[in-house]
């Protein structure tokens, strides 16, 4: 029994040895478990945000990964098994967050990302209807209705023509001024456009969130007016017609229209005379009169419209050359009235002065507003005495046009003597009944001879007498020169003396030259029309008097 029992514990302790493998196959020890094989944990830290909500999570995983610990940067923390955690942070700011990775075998990597959370969402702007607009910019309004609870680091409108939905990183960008407004409206000058196109814009504003745009409006830039002249009417010793087309009105349409002229430039603008022309039809022929020119000189002219802006759009330059004045010699004074001009294109500035309210009538050519109407009650017009004594000559010739509306006294044509004493007489012309009765009319001329200039003497008296209707044209010329005096009547020599007494006309200077009036408190006022007044200092010939009536 002894030795068998010795036997055994040899086994035993062979077998603890592990000398005899068949043996011990089937022996285990009950408390004792395999090793486990563990990697390395791996992964990326993705942080989406969400306002101040961050929805955090593992991807590309790799390793093994049996628990994760995470840190949120602001003294929070969890812990989880799954790759995903929520968080809403308390407060907005910049965190960096922490991701531990661990396993049972005591392997961990930490992986992080900032994350930068706010609770403010993108802003919202609308952009008005652009309404402003000329050929090269127009006028936008933008507001920003939200500011989406954040600072608006940038705003503005951006537009394009060709791009159809602009954005502020691809097209032409005008910006705000920071800080942003809220809920107010913002002008902005859209600059740099072409004329004629379709534009496309769109507000935006940009905060911590993101950039946000408002829906698109469009618009189209304005067109210049163009206007073109085909050439003159017709020219005449003082006046030319201009043919004056508008091709297009413009878009917005021009403000003014019109011709530039001038005989001392080659390049006719704004500085220059000019003939405005009211509410033209495009593409109709207007017809320009320019009026009070130089005879024998060369004239510049072109159209022109100007804009709203007060830019002005030039047509191209043209010229012309007035005719010769047949009877231009010794000219001191020349007032045509033509589209109601009071000047003397003579040379010798006796320009027309006008008295209670005369008002302008169609001339003896028929042109509008080109001769001068006197109402037969207190209406005159003259030319003041000025200081080159020019309408006080030694000869004298004038013509007038004259047209009586009504006929039933005495009625002054022309008189140089002062209104309000009569004093500086020196010669007249006047209408009355003949023998004060009718039907026929005379035509009573008058100059002064050796009157010392006192009032009421030395006055010689030239009369005819014919028949002369109302409503009619006449052209009235008389002259003096020497000895000799001489009346015409529509190109017809009515009168004649040649044997004065002197052959001197008195000089009296000191007093204006009056039409259509006499003097103070005589009631000799002419009523009807009178137009193209010339006077000379000399004698006109018949040959002149006649290219006079038939100019």
């Amino acid at each position: 029994m002894q030795t068998s029992r010795t036997y055994l514990l040899i086994l035993f302790s062979v077998c603890g040895l592990g000398s005899l493998l068949l043996s011990c196959g089937n022996w285990e020890v009950p408390t004792k478990k395999t090793q486990r094989e563990c990697v390395k944990p791996s992964g990326t830290l993705n942080a989406p945000t969400q306002q101040r909500k961050v929805d955090f999570s593992i991807s590309n995983s790799g390793g093994t990964i049996d628990k994760v610990n995470w840190d949120f940067g602001n003294g929070s923390t969890s812990a989880t098994t799954g790759m995903t955690v929520s968080y809403t942070y308390p407060a907005n700011g910049t965190y960096t967050v922490k991701a531990t990775l661990t396993n049972t075998c005591g392997l961990e990597t930490t992986i992080q990302q900032t994350v930068t959370v706010s609770d403010a969402v993108k802003p919202t702007v609308t952009l008005q209807a652009i309404t402003t607009v000329s050929t090269t910019s127009a006028l936008a309004g933008m507001t920003i209705t939200s500011n989406g609870n954040a600072t608006i680091t940038q705003y503005g409108i951006c537009y394009s023509a060709t791009n159809q939905t602009p954005d502020k990183e691809n097209d032409t960008v005008v910006q705000g001024a920071l800080p942003a407004p809220t809920g107010t409206a913002v002008p902005m000058s859209l600059t740099g456009l072409q004329s004629n196109v379709i534009y496309y814009a769109r507000s935006f504003a940009t905060n911590a969130a993101g950039t946000v745009y408002s829906a698109v409006q469009t618009f189209q830039t304005g067109q210049n007016p163009v206007v073109v002249t085909n050439g003159t009417a017709s020219v005449g010793v003082t006046t030319a017609s201009i043919n004056l087309v508008v091709q297009h009105l413009g878009n917005p349409a021009a403000i003014e229209y019109g011709i530039y002229y001038s005989s001392t430039t080659n390049i006719p603008d704004v500085n220059s005379p000019s003939v405005k022309i009211v509410s033209p039809t495009a593409g109709a022929n207007v017809v320009v009169n320019l009026n009070d020119l130089t005879s024998n000189k060369t004239y510049y002219y072109r159209s022109f419209a100007r804009l709203a802006s007060g830019e002005i759009i030039y047509g191209p330059i043209m010229s012309f050359t007035t005719q010769i004045d047949p009877v231009a010699q010794d000219l001191i004074a020349s007032v045509s009235f033509t589209d109601q001009s009071l000047l003397d294109v003579s040379g010798y500035n006796n320009h027309v002065q006008l008295v209670d309210n005369p008002t302008f009538t169609t001339d003896h050519k028929g042109r509008p507003n080109s001769a001068i109407f006197l109402d037969g009650v207190n209406d005159y017009f003259y030319m003041p005495e000025n200081s080159n004594n020019s309408l006080n000559p030694e000869a004298l010739s004038v013509s007038i046009w004259f047209k009586m509306s009504s006929f039933t006294h005495r009625m002054q044509v022309y008189n140089k003597s002062r209104f309000s004493d009569s004093n500086f007489e020196t010669y007249s012309a006047l209408l009355k009944l003949e023998n004060d009765l009718g039907p026929n009319t005379t035509v009573m001329t008058n100059i002064k001879q050796n009157s010392g200039c006192q009032p009421g003497k030395g006055w010689l008296e030239f009369p005819f007498t014919s028949r002369i209707e109302v409503n009619t044209w006449y052209h009235l010329v008389f002259t003096y020169s020497g000895r000799t005096v001489r009346m015409y009547l529509n190109n017809v020599p009515l009168y004649t003396n040649t044997d004065l007494p002197l052959d001197k006309m008195d000089k009296c200077p000191g007093a204006e030259l009056k039409f259509g009036a006499a003097i103070q408190g005589l009631n000799w006022y002419f009523h009807g029309a009178m137009d193209d007044i010339r006077i000379y200092k000399r004698a006109l010939t018949a040959s002149e008097v006649d290219a006079l009536y038939k100019q």
